[in-house]
């Protein structure tokens, strides 16, 4: 009984030590937005508090997402979940009389466009075992996300924004796998923030 203490202890400080090691000076991609006005904390709730920036606009035509080579290692489908989802909740809202991807074709569309860039800048998942290991201590999930908006008319960037999320570790803890899905609900949020913050015509 005495060695499976000793395992599990020792288990759980690899862990820690591990979650430590996440806590590194900002990369590049974070650097590089710096200067950018940002959202702590974001969910559906907070982001429909935020005040408009554009107006006027028919067509919402996202750009193939970016994510950092890290993100991308570590979380492959990181890139298609969060499109898929951003899509589907701008798509929900029948706001705009179009919501595509970037047709290679140049495909265009009548009335005033606006371009989405989105770039999943940073992420965390907790994985299950650290979770079930070590619960709260594990530490929190997150994802950091820059968005940037320009009219597809004049090529001028009408908005610019880095929304952050996090999920709750003690939560979590109660809801394991539960942190899997977060590439799908900050689209779901940057989708919500969108359609707050610009108007359809």
């Amino acid at each position: 009984m005495r060695i499976f203490r000793i395992l599990g202890i020792l288990t759980v400080s690899m862990l820690l030590c591990s979650c430590a090691g996440q806590q590194q000076a900002p990369s590049l991609e974070q650097q590089k937005h710096a200067g950018v006005s940002r959202i702590e904390g974001a969910s559906i709730e907070t982001v429909r508090k935020e005040p408009k920036v554009a107006s006027g606009y028919d067509n919402i035509v996202l750009n193939p997402v970016w994510v950092s080579p890290q993100v991308a290692q570590d979380y492959p489908s990181t890139a298609n979940e969060l499109l898929v989802s951003f899509l589907s909740q701008l798509k929900n809202k029948n706001t705009y009389k179009h919501v595509a991807e970037f047709d290679a074709g140049s495909r265009t569309y009548a009335g005033k466009t606006l371009i989405v860039d989105i770039e999943v800048v940073d992420m965390r998942i907790v994985s299950e075992n650290a979770r079930i290991w070590a619960g709260p201590m594990a530490g929190a999930s997150y994802m950091d996300v820059y968005l940037k908006l320009t009219d597809a008319s004049t090529k001028k960037v009408v908005h610019e924004k880095v929304i952050t999320t996090n999920n709750n570790a003690f939560a979590s803890s109660w809801a394991i796998g539960s942190e899997n899905s977060l590439p799908m609900d900050m689209g779901k949020i940057v989708g919500e923030y969108l359609s707050t913050v610009v108007s359809a015509k």
